[in-house]
């Protein structure tokens, strides 16, 4: 078990400027990592128009906090997403983010980025791995329920999940990480190490491992597994 923070990732560099400065990713897990998928904490600053176009991954986004237009550039939908919604951009998704307000967004990327990466010219990162098989186009799922399943085929399931007192999560065949915009308290391995959890922090989780939380209060938590 490893416990990571984002403003401890900020302040050790690990943060990647965009579009200029008015977006930035902390890179939170990347491919050295080993565990499937690299995960990174987004900020679009209000107003930043973004367009994207990821040939060589798929990518899984958990709208935190804020609302952004999302275009589908190639098929011409768009939605307005909020802090509810989970969206899917893959190869064939040439895409636009326009900010109407300062967002935050928790980016996940299949196969694994190196944690380096920038755009180039038509908003791509460069490959760095098998591309997982999925064969449909882009998807959006909004409500507080909204979640990603193994069928999808991107790499990764996500989760919207609360704990709150103390509970277990259980031992996963896949590793897995789970990350708390918010709350505090402590998790605990196997071995009855605990190590603190705070607000916007993720938990790095090996296969076969499980883990005990004991949280102050009711807390909201994104789970993330390695698909198949």
């Amino acid at each position: 078990m490893i416990v990571r923070s984002v403003d401890e990732y900020q302040s050790l560099g690990r943060t990647v400027e965009l579009a200029d400065g008015r977006a930035t990713s902390t890179r939170l897990i990347t491919a050295h990592d080993g565990i499937g998928f690299s995960l990174a904490f987004v900020t679009l600053e209000e107003g930043l128009t973004f367009d994207l176009w990821y040939k060589h991954h798929w990518e899984t986004n958990v709208m935190l906090d804020g609302s952004v237009l999302l275009s589908d550039l190639e098929r011409g939908n768009s939605w307005d997403l909020d802090r509810d919604s989970i969206y899917l951009v893959g190869p064939t998704d040439r895409h636009r983010l326009k900010a109407h307000t300062p967002i935050e967004v928790l980016s996940v990327f299949c196969p694994s980025v190196n944690g380096d990466e920038n755009h180039d010219a038509d908003g791509s990162y460069p490959p760095t791995g098998p591309i997982p098989l999925r064969r449909e186009s882009m998807a959006v799922r909004t409500g507080c329920d909204a979640a990603v399943t193994a069928v999808d085929g991107v790499g990764v399931v996500v989760s919207r999940i609360e704990v709150g007192g103390q509970g277990e999560f259980p031992a996963q065949q896949a590793a897995s990480a789970y990350y708390f915009p918010a709350g505090s308290g402590a998790v605990e391995d196997e071995l009855g190490l605990q190590n603190e959890v705070r607000d916007r922090s993720v938990v790095l989780v090996e296969p076969e491992e499980a883990i005990r939380f004991h949280m102050a209060s009711p807390t909201p938590v994104v789970a993330f597994w390695a698909a198949p």
